[in-house]
């Protein structure tokens, strides 16, 4: 395991060196207006640069919260909240209802109920899931921290108060800059916010779409994409059965056990186009597959 030493004691892997430093530096890039004189076509472009350059921390977060990028512990918190700043998604939502609610195979307080993901990929289901998931999955978090965290106090598997207080420290910030220019906020920053729930979702919905997600076969469960891009955008969130069966791993290792699972996976869980929403009209058009 290659290894970044600082002060003679292990701190990060040399692979996430990089996603260090564009966790620190996104916060800086996206908040960067409210220090400007903008004009409505200058923010336009200025958030296209965004987009292109910066379009990709909140998969830095999923990496984060799964296999923290550094030993630190003040470092780690830090990171959480910085990126939960810019994503609108805090490190505590995404442990909620990802690492313990998705990846243990309890998705319905976070997910539409009345869409089937099993039923396959269309445009229009695929938007439904979008729009209908993502306030379930912007509530129920927040809910089951106040009730795990403020009033049982529970700390397994995670500490639900602290959970409870970084939602709440989110809502203060937002309150704050809203405070400080409104209208920056109201057009730029939750928009972007809800945009990020909303892709998120379409990702989660294209990994499992069509398939048998509480199947016994740990191969049945997830789509894969083999997409380069999409995969060094995201973390290799492509080879998505290797991650379910090892969630903790390490995201450098996962195209390594994907092609080491590849002929237990069946076929048609392959892909070879990028999961991305910009690519929806390409997926309308192929249906994914």
């Amino acid at each position: 395991m290659r290894v970044f030493v600082s002060g003679g004691r292990p701190f990060c892997r040399r692979e996430d060196i990089c996603n260090i430093l564009q966790a620190l530096f996104t916060p800086v890039a996206f908040f960067l207006p409210y220090f400007l004189s903008l004009s409505v076509a200058e923010l336009s472009g200025y958030i296209l640069a965004l987009i292109a350059f910066n379009g990709s921390a909140n998969y830095l977060l999923h990496l984060h919260v799964h296999h923290p990028f550094t030993t630190s512990r003040a470092c780690n918190l830090l990171l959480d909240l910085m990126l939960g700043a810019t994503t609108g998604i805090t490190a505590s939502n995404w442990r909620i209802q990802h690492v313990y609610g998705h990846h243990c195979r309890r998705d319905e307080n976070y997910r539409a109920p009345d869409v089937d993901v099993g039923a396959g990929f269309s445009g229009g289901r695929a938007l439904a899931f979008c729009w209908r998931s993502m306030w379930p999955t912007i509530v129920g978090p927040f809910r089951e921290s106040y009730e795990k965290g403020v009033l049982s106090h529970i700390k397994e598997p995670i500490d639900y108060r602290w959970s409870f207080v970084e939602h709440c420290l989110y809502l203060a910030f937002i309150g704050a800059l809203f405070e400080w220019r409104p209208w920056l906020t109201l057009g730029f920053v939750l928009p972007w916010h809800f945009s990020v729930f909303f892709f998120t979702r379409y990702v989660d919905f294209l990994n499992h779409c069509g398939c048998q997600e509480m199947s016994n076969n740990p191969f049945a469960i997830a789509n894969n994409t083999t997409h380069p891009v999409f995969n060094r955008r995201s973390g290799n969130l492509g080879f998505h059965t290797a991650h379910h069966l090892n969630p903790t791993v390490h995201w450098s290792k996962l195209p390594d056990m994907h092609r080491a699972i590849e002929q237990k996976i069946p076929p048609q869980l392959i892909a070879g186009v990028s999961w991305s929403f910009l690519h929806y009209p390409l997926h309308v058009l192929r249906g994914v597959r």
